[in-house]
């Protein structure tokens, strides 16, 4: 698996991600800060991210926006976004998130202990993601190394069928 898992998280509030730094440093995984959907959006070109927490109200590109592009893009749907904000009071406002693409809301204040546990979550997930490819891909050089051993087989055995019917034809080796 060799690469470190990232975290990304998005927020316009540099106070916002020093304490979500700060909650999430005892997770073993690289947590990656964006201040802005834009830079979020090239951070995913750069890196491979288990889990994205997002804030919804920032400036420019706002989080249901950034979720939205993310979820459009076959490189980054299947990144799970957790939204992390205090704006989403309403249940309409939540319904929002989801439909946006995330797979989970927690307004502010927030429990420390939740959202590590979540993301913790999501980062098992990951690592179960990453075997099975690990795995998929071994089987792929496996059956393209079968595949061949086969196909030499075939044409020895097409070989020895001619050989055969020569024989047969004639009555001795041509």
């Amino acid at each position: 698996m060799g690469d470190e898992q990232k975290i990304l998280v998005v927020d316009d509030r540099p106070e916002n991600l020093l304490v979500l730094r700060q909650e999430l440093r005892d997770l073993e995984a690289q947590v990656i800060e964006a201040s802005g959907g834009e830079e979020a959006l090239a951070l995913t070109l750069e890196h491979d991210f288990a889990v994205a927490i997002l804030d919804v109200v920032m400036p420019g590109m706002n989080g249901f926006e950034l979720a939205e592009l993310l979820r459009g893009d076959d490189a980054t749907r299947r990144i799970p976004i957790i939204f992390l904000t205090a704006s989403l009071q309403e249940e309409s406002d939540v319904f929002q998130g989801y439909l946006s693409g995330a797979v989970d809301v927690l307004t502010k204040p927030f429990s420390p202990e939740v959202l590590r546990a979540k993301v913790g979550v999501f980062l098992e997930l990951d690592s179960y993601r990453r075997q099975l490819q690990d795995h998929r891909d071994h089987l792929e050089v496996l059956v393209a190394q079968r595949t061949r051993s086969l196909e030499d087989r075939v044409r020895e055995i097409e070989c020895l069928n001619q050989v055969w019917k020569a024989v047969d034809d004639t009555g001795t080796v041509a």
